[in-house]
């Protein structure tokens, strides 16, 4: 049985600003980040939480191994952020399962979850094209976004980047994906995020 850290691990400074993203847009569905609620997020980002809360959201195959970064239950919806190995991963993987019905509290989740990209900065990321296909996700056909470019973390070389977004429905669930790849060679992360994307199989 694998073993986890008893602490948070020290990840490189692109790690935590990704960390930083998505804690940034939970809390504007209200969560503090004081008393009760700084427990509620050291708790979240302990690696056997996080890959816990995944492992309900879906399967996923990741090159060398993965890491759990992230892991959110928050008024019924799922969220967690996992990676490939390393302080510096070249794979981040967003997931969350998202209950669908009109209570304004999940929608406004469904909003913020769309709205999350991944290496968003536009000082950091270069986005070089964007097109939409139509690909399986957990069987059922989506419109999925890519977008190519390079990313560069500050200390860190330049490298092609790849990330595919979308979502879909299944039952009583709607399922996001955010993937980010990143690779020194371009068609090796075109291929790696297509091999990791094509894994994806949803839990229900």
């Amino acid at each position: 049985m694998r073993e986890f850290p008893s602490r948070i691990p020290q990840y490189k400074v692109s790690i935590w600003e990704t960390i930083a993203v998505v804690l940034g847009a939970i809390a504007v569905l209200g969560v503090g980040l004081t008393g009760l609620a700084m427990k509620f997020l050291s708790n979240a980002a302990t690696p056997q939480r996080a890959e816990a809360i995944a492992s309900h959201i879906m399967t996923y195959q990741l090159p060398d191994g993965s890491q759990g970064l992230l892991g959110i239950n928050i008024a019924g919806a799922k969220i967690a952020l996992v990676a490939s190995e390393g302080d510096e991963p070249d794979v981040q993987l967003l997931m969350a399962r998202v209950p669908v019905n009109g209570e304004a509290g999940r929608q406004r989740i469904d909003r913020i979850l769309d709205s999350i990209a991944l290496g968003a900065d536009e000082e950091e990321l270069k986005v070089n094209s964007v097109r939409a296909e139509n690909r399986l996700l957990c069987g059922q056909t989506t419109g999925i976004s890519i977008r190519e470019g390079m990313l560069k973390y500050p200390e860190s070389a330049e490298k092609s980047t790849v990330i595919y977004r979308g979502n879909v429905v299944l039952g009583e669930s709607r399922y996001f994906v955010n993937l980010l790849v990143n690779d020194a060679n371009g068609d090796v992360a075109r291929k790696k995020a297509n091999d990791i994307f094509n894994s994806l199989q949803c839990r229900r």
